[in-house]
């Protein structure tokens, strides 16, 4: 093995000049008021006309840096118990303000002002704010730019008006102290930041403005808002309990084609007590996860898991605090509780210190018939440094009984991870170091791991990326409480992004940028080359507001293994591949988009994947939005692994085993006599040897697969709080193995055309959520829900003659399969209710 040059990737940030834009402070004072303000959206009493004023908009989009096309002033006060803010929106064109009507947290297609408040003025979070032209609200944690850094999760109590005017839009905002942290002290400053929408126009205009340059760390470029002073909130007590009823209806399987029917009644209740301006406790018994959508189907052929988004209200609200990556793992997942046994309660403890110090405590327990037999703990720290760097740790614990056997199985995690910045926030060093501990009590047998990453990031300025290391060993292992893919290896890793013309319009194009990865990888146990990747890539904007992306990658450019491929019988040589990648977008000013794309990945042993999708949205009106969403992949003779069998020589004969399973499951009368046409002596030799006359290796063979995933997501709002929302899925895949190999070592593979099992499936599924949702006041929701879902899977019995293929079945037959059985339907009705103390 020889471990091919990484020096070109460690060299990246060597290239980066010192590309920071200073821009000037923009500062604002909150003037403080002794009476409370009606919210109206008219901004008539007096204390408006005395407080600052923050104006002169500047554009984001379209064109960077520009003043605002339309002008915007907003004025922030503040008094006994609460924050206002108003803003008067001008537009020279007032009858076409967009106020197409959403639910709550639905950042649609209307004109929209949203406002972002770093009231722990940590520069690292904040708490966002919206309001569209049709008075939907909008709220979020903030903890970056862009939608990928607010988390919607957090439903704040607060209160908004609009008004449309001759001469645009108002909006008025009163936001309860109870509804922030801040700190103790007698004089305060909060990051600010105003941003304002406008569609029809391809407009985002903000105060102040964040180049995209800078747009990493846009919460620590916030404005100021100066002299709050002396302020006492109320306590924030919070008590939400809730009630679930449930019709569920499905076929009974002792009587196949009669309809089993059952109700059941749940209640529980969620409790918050903001136990200081910036520490809050919260607990919940029997959560409320009544209303979770379905996880969409998929086809998985690889050998890991797949891992699906959080969906739960207890657990995704605030969980940035808890937040340990891992490489493409994370210490905590929370999915795991709860997913082997009901959830019986659970508590979290959050909060900040004067000081910078961050903290969040969680502890559930699970069990059946509120048995608690199932135990899972978490603790994270972290400490602001300076205005920009910080420093954390965490611990993890999970106990529960050993599922094949007695004793207990518990496991522990936790590690270190650090962000340090300097040169004017512009560079840094960021890493972790991180172990996991796992033990049965019965057996006495533990396993420990360690995983580390030690990264140089250049942060900000026309040219930003990072170089450095990620190291994993191979008994790293966090997913009893969290998710990793994949463990075993050192790799080096380098990526750069620049911002053509610093992200300013130019030509043709409102903005571009193009960016490169690679990576180079061994294995931590024996060295082992994993093979070097590069990936290149470019989105483009056009002045006519389309824009596209191209992408290209090279895998396995100087071979290279997969350790994990087999499934646990060694590394496999992989193939060299190339990828190309296409997306289109159409002008976004439209009431209705279009993104077309297409994807197509050839490896040199002949294989090739191709996947070609299209989405869509439209708005209807002002009630009505849809989006859809059609992907359609298929393989041809992509070799991957099929199955891992074991064989037994008697004499001059060969047998397999009747299932894929290894000798030790196996006992004689598990197997079958087959002809091997005299291929296997020659194959197996001295390889893939488990005793004497039994082998175990994997099967390879040329894969052919085909899938469609059809998604449909629709929403009716008829009034500003009561709304219909629609989710669909279809799902449809097929595939089959042929032209089977041996793998007799890690770089051959022999073919073995007398391999007598066949593998050749298909799957279907429907499924669809219907909410009817009305929050009849803030803080009181009543939902009534339709789940509906219906899945059939086909697969070939191995060893049975030879029959009708499921993976040559038409695709109009599998359809009316899917929807010719009985499916699952779950009718619910949910209320809760907050009461604030």
């Amino acid at each position: 093995m020889r471990f091919k040059p990484f020096s070109l990737f460690l060299t990246g940030l060597l290239l980066f000049p010192i590309l920071s834009t200073a821009q000037n402070l923009r500062t604002l004072n909150a003037y403080e008021i002794e009476s409370s303000i009606q919210i109206d959206g008219r901004l008539d009493e007096e204390a408006w006309q005395h407080a600052d004023t923050a104006i002169d908009f500047q554009q984001f989009t379209p064109d960077e840096g520009a003043p605002a096309t339309q002008q915007s002033e907003v004025k922030i006060l503040y008094g006994e118990g609460s924050v206002y803010i108003g803003a008067v929106l001008y537009d020279e064109n007032p009858e076409d303000i967009e106020r197409a009507l959403a639910r709550r947290d639905d950042y649609n297609r209307a004109d929209w002002f949203r406002v972002s408040i770093d009231s722990y003025f940590d520069r690292q979070n904040a708490y966002a704010f919206g309001v569209s032209a049709a008075g939907t609200q909008y709220d979020a944690i903030q903890t970056g730019g862009g939608v990928r850094g607010m988390d919607t999760s957090w439903d704040a109590i607060w209160y908004s008006e609009v008004s449309i005017t001759s001469e645009g839009w108002i909006v008025e905002m009163e936001i309860p102290y109870s509804m922030l942290r801040f700190s103790n002290a007698a004089n305060l400053t909060w990051g600010i930041h105003f941003t304002r929408r406008i569609p029809r126009l391809g407009e985002v205009s903000e105060w102040p403005m964040v180049p995209r340059v800078e747009r990493d760390n846009l919460i620590a470029s916030f404005g100021e808002l100066r002299e709050i002073r002396n302020i006492e909130p109320r306590p924030n007590i919070q008590f939400r309990p809730y009630t679930v009823s449930r019709l569920n209806r499905q076929e009974n399987l002792n009587t196949p084609g009669s309809v089993l029917s059952s109700t059941s009644f749940d209640a529980g209740g969620d409790l918050k007590i903001g136990l200081s301006p910036n520490v809050t406790l919260d607990a919940t018994i029997n959560p409320d996860f009544g209303q979770v959508e379905a996880d969409p189907a998929e086809l998985n052929l690889s050998a890991f898991e797949t891992f699906f988004d959080e969906q739960r209200p207890f657990f995704v609200e605030g969980f940035n605090i808890y937040e340990f990556s891992v490489g493409r793992g994370e210490l905590l997942y929370t999915r795991r509780i709860g997913a082997q046994n009901p959830i019986i309660g659970a508590t979290k403890l959050s909060g900040r210190t004067d000081k910078g110090t961050s903290f969040g405590f969680l502890g559930a327990v699970t069990g059946d018939d509120f048995n608690p037999s199932n135990n899972y703990g978490v603790g994270r720290v972290s400490q602001q440094i300076g205005d920009y760097s910080s420093i954390g740790s965490i611990l993890t614990f999970f106990d529960s009984p050993y599922s094949r056997g007695d004793g207990r199985r518990r496991s522990y995690s936790g590690g270190s991870d650090w962000d340090f910045r300097f040169l004017d926030n512009n560079y840094g060093i960021e890493g972790f170091a991180s172990f996991t501990h796992r033990t049965l009590t019965a057996k006495e047998n533990s396993e420990t791991g360690f995983a580390g990453r030690l990264w140089s990031v250049k942060r900000q300025g026309q040219l930003t990326g990072f170089t450095g290391v990620d190291v994993f060993s191979d008994t790293f292992n966090p997913n009893d409480i969290g998710q990793l893919r994949a463990n075993n290896y050192i790799v080096g890793l380098s990526r750069v992004e620049y911002q053509i013309n610093r992200g300013q319009p130019f030509g043709l194009f409102q903005q571009a940028k193009a960016d490169f990865f690679g990576r180079q990888g061994i294995s931590y146990d024996k060295g082992l080359d994993l093979g070097m990747s590069l990936n290149f890539g470019s989105e483009w904007t056009l002045k006519t507001f389309q824009s596209f992306e191209i992408g290209f990658s090279f895998d396995n450019i100087f071979g290279g293994y997969d350790l994990f491929e087999t499934r646990g019988l060694g590394p496999w040589a992989e193939p060299l591949s190339f990828g190309i990648e296409l997306e289109y977008e159409t002008d976004e000013r439209r009431s209705w988009q279009l993104s077309p794309e297409i994807a197509g990945s050839f490896f040199d042993n002949g294989g090739r994947q191709y996947s070609t999708g299209m989405r869509g949205n439209v708005n209807v009106g002002s009630r009505l939005s849809f989006m859809g969403n059609v992907e359609i992949e298929w393989e041809r003779g992509v070799v991957a692994w099929a199955a891992n069998e074991s064989f037994r020589r008697r004499g001059s004969d060969w047998l397999i085993g009747k299932e894929s399973a290894p000798p030790t499951r196996l006992s004689p009368e598990d197997y079958v006599l087959f002809d091997d046409k005299g291929l296997l002596d020659s194959i197996f030799e001295q390889s893939r040897r488990v005793n004497d006359n039994t082998y175990y290796a994997p099967v390879f063979g040329a894969r052919d697969t085909r899938s469609i995933d059809f998604t449909v997501r629709s929403t009716i709002t008829f009034i500003q709080n009561l709304s219909l929302q629609f989710y669909g899925q279809y799902f449809m895949a097929r595939g089959k193995y042929d032209n089977f190999q041996i793998l007799d070592n890690r770089d051959n593979l022999s073919q073995f055309d007398p391999y007598p099992k066949r593998d050749e499936f298909s799957l279907n599924s429907f499924q669809s959520n219907t909410v009817l949702r009305w929050e009849y006041r803030p803080g009181a929701t009543f939902f009534l829900v339709w789940s509906h879902g219906r899945f059939i899977e086909e697969r070939i019995n191995p060893l049975a003659p030879f029959a009708d293929s499921p993976y040559e079945k038409q695709f109009g037959d599998q359809i009316r399969d899917v929807f010719d059985i009985i499916p699952n339907n779950t009718f619910m009705i949910k209320l809760d209710y907050t009461f604030l103390y």
